[in-house]
């Protein structure tokens, strides 16, 4: 009642009906609100898109990963076996020939969704484990770094040089401590591919959750297929379609020779 006259009187004394006052303030509102509505639609999608770019996106990164790294790691360390075995012979192996010209790897996603400042998406649990992963590729490298670096310092000791020559023991023996430096180098190197591969697995354990399954499915679909191209027409299919089952065990048997048949359809038209 108060209010009612307070507005009677001030709207008279101006010269306009207080109900229209009302009116107008009632449509500011509902417009400020909608205004506000919309925003948080439009951001509300916008998160939902970019979620739905960096898990499947990191999963087929992460996905390349877990596959290829522990393989590398296999070789790395068969190598250094045999290395090892010269070693402790007095000689010397062929280290001087292998380079590693950075970028190896390619962590694109990784980079994007820790420099992502969305919380919302990447929370700090999230966060942390994607650091300590972009971490252990950047020691990897620096290990690959140092091993090209010491087989590039390999002194080349000319043939049919007398092993008793001074300049002879003087090389060798510079170049057994490079080998002794790089081997050191490679057992990091083995070491750290089987941390990165273990914590790929880790991450794409929560990752597959934040996805639907028909979604993850699709991506695993896209991301074989793309290894069976890159791979190219001459692997047998068997030895192939044993790898899906052995890493993928939820795709049916449909599922593998689909993958098959239309990465083979792909191969058959070349690049575009």
């Amino acid at each position: 009642m108060f209010l009612s006259k307070f507005l009677t009187r001030l709207t008279g004394a101006l010269g306009i009906k207080w109900q229209l006052v009302v009116v107008e303030l009632i449509i500011v509102f509902v417009g400020v609100y909608l205004a506000f509505f919309l925003n948080s639609l439009q951001e509300e999608k916008y998160i939902q898109q970019e979620s739905e770019k960096i898990w499947s996106s990191l999963k087929i990164e992460l996905e390349g990963i877990r596959l290829a790294f522990p393989v590398w790691a296999e070789n790395q360390e068969k190598q250094n076996v045999e290395w090892d075995s010269l070693f402790a012979i007095e000689e010397i192996g062929d280290f001087y020939t292998w380079r590693y010209i950075q970028p190896q790897y390619d962590f694109t996603t990784i980079q994007y969704a820790i420099d992502s400042r969305e919380g919302s998406i990447v929370d700090f649990d999230m966060y942390k484990k994607l650091t300590s992963l972009y971490q252990s590729i950047q020691q990897l490298e620096h290990s690959e770094n140092l091993m090209t670096e010491v087989g590039l310092r390999y002194k080349n000791i000319p043939r049919g040089m007398d092993k008793k020559n001074l300049d002879y023991m003087l090389l060798f023996g510079e170049n057994k401590f490079l080998f002794y430096k790089f081997l050191d180098f490679s057992r990091i190197r083995v070491g750290g591919l089987r941390r990165i591969a273990n914590l790929s697995e880790d991450l794409l354990k929560i990752i597959n959750k934040k996805l639907s399954k028909e979604r993850q499915k699709a991506l695993e679909k896209e991301f074989i297929q793309q290894q069976i191209v890159t791979v190219g027409k001459n692997a047998p299919k068997e030895v192939l379609q044993n790898r899906i089952r052995e890493n993928f065990p939820d795709l049916s048997e449909q599922d593998i020779e689909e993958i098959y048949l239309l990465a083979q359809e792909e191969l058959q038209k070349g690049p575009s």
